[in-house]
């Protein structure tokens, strides 16, 4: 009796699960220095995180609101340039194809902020190359008189994220590998190699798991002492006839979060708006159609000229994956823990990937050259996925 044909083993220096902006990012970085890597992911590449992020770029004057320098500011505050080096092509991550949605876009007030928005946005310290507007300046949803807050310019971008994604996924799309993968654990740190559905071994001298929410169930099944935790969002979409608007919206009452923010995408004769911040990390308490009417409040105080009652309205649910904090807060930096030969990786934010790329490559860049190749021309190849509000409005 003939005995079960044994699966292929495919072998690579290092083995990277999740095809977000991560994954993606340190795939790339890896396969220019001459390491042989594999990238798996089980949906479609961006379709977590990074393509229901808001694209923005910062360095961190938004966590200042409450007039505090804290380490979150302190960490981000870089970024910016960073990235805009990556844009121009100038960096070893050459961007230059990726689009975006605004070079620099507005931080605005309701009518009660006044001085004391002024005299913070005075300091040296945050405020290069931040301007206030005249209301001769003043982009179109701010005009027409019932406005009464400030208007800044703020010289930070927008990245369109299905233009990052796709960008990335071009660079060596043979090694982007549509699988759900299974970790085999060894008895102490780290795992013997993936397992994937049809059974096909994938050994690496790495392996990194950048997959969001997807590296609480990779961690659990490798038997890795890190704990995780999720933050969830509840943001809010609008479709009509609006003026494009990119921004943060503050008031007296924003301390390190703006009251909402707002990034927009033109299609054809309409504009949808995507809006997050307070609003959305409050709003995952509330039912979609309360969530709704919320934002038209704030809307309604901070834009009292724009008429959204035509608009169409969704809501959009995110969990923010993230290692473990005390009373669940908001990490300040990125994290890559390492155990044996497993590193687990949350950038935090967008802005922050060049700054975990350095951490994780730190760790990994002593792999000797010359492992042996295999074939992975029968994997099914992984495809970029849109953005998730595609379809719902």
């Amino acid at each position: 009796m003939r005995g079960r044909r044994p699966r292929p083993t495919r072998t690579r220096h290092i083995a990277i699960v999740g095809g977000g902006i991560t994954g993606l990012w340190l795939h790339s970085l890896l396969k220019s220095r001459g390491y042989q890597c594999l990238l798996f992911e089980k949906y479609k590449l961006g379709s977590g995180q990074t393509l229901a992020s808001q694209g923005m770029i910062h360095g961190g004057l938004k966590y200042n609101l409450d007039g505090i320098t804290g380490t979150a500011s302190k960490t981000i505050s870089s970024m910016p340039a960073v990235w805009r080096a990556c844009l121009s092509g100038d960096s070893e991550m050459d961007l230059s194809n990726v689009g975006c949605i605004a070079w620099q876009y507005h931080l605005f007030s309701d009518g009660g902020l006044g001085n004391k928005l002024s005299a913070f946005l005075g300091s040296r310290a945050l405020s290069v190359g931040t301007r206030m507007l005249s209301p001769e300046e003043f982009p179109p949803p701010f005009r027409g008189g019932q406005f009464k807050g400030l208007v800044y310019e703020i010289p930070d971008l927008i990245l369109d994220t299905e233009s990052l994604i796709k960008t990335l996924a071009t660079k060596d799309p043979n090694d982007l590998i549509e699988a759900k993968v299974k970790p085999m654990p060894h008895e102490g740190a780290g795992i013997k190699c993936l397992i994937l559905e049809d059974g096909t071994k994938i050994e690496a001298q790495y392996f990194v798991y950048a997959a969001g929410i997807g590296n609480e169930e990779l961690i659990a099944k490798s038997n890795l002492k890190m704990a995780t935790q999720r933050r969830g969002l509840h943001q809010v979409l609008l479709k009509g006839d609006l003026p494009v608007l990119n921004g943060h919206a503050v008031s007296l009452q924003s301390k390190d979060k703006p009251r909402f923010t707002v990034t927009s995408y033109r299609e054809r004769s309409n504009t949808t708006w995507y809006l997050g911040g307070e609003l959305a990390e409050t709003g995952i308490k509330r039912e979609p159609r309360a969530q709704i009417e919320f934002a038209k409040h704030e809307l309604k105080q901070f834009l009292p000229s724009i008429n959204v009652d035509s608009c169409e309205f969704t809501t959009l649910e995110i969990d923010r994956a993230e290692p473990k904090e005390r009373r669940r807060l908001r990490p300040d930096r990125p994290t890559c823990y390492c155990e044996g030969n497993v590193l687990a990786c949350w950038p935090i934010k967008l802005t922050l990937v060049p700054l975990l790329m350095e951490e994780v490559l730190g760790k990994i860049m002593s792999i000797p050259s010359g492992m042996a190749s295999s074939d992975i021309t029968k994997l099914r190849k992984a495809q970029v996925g849109n953005y998730p509000w595609n379809g719902s409005l």
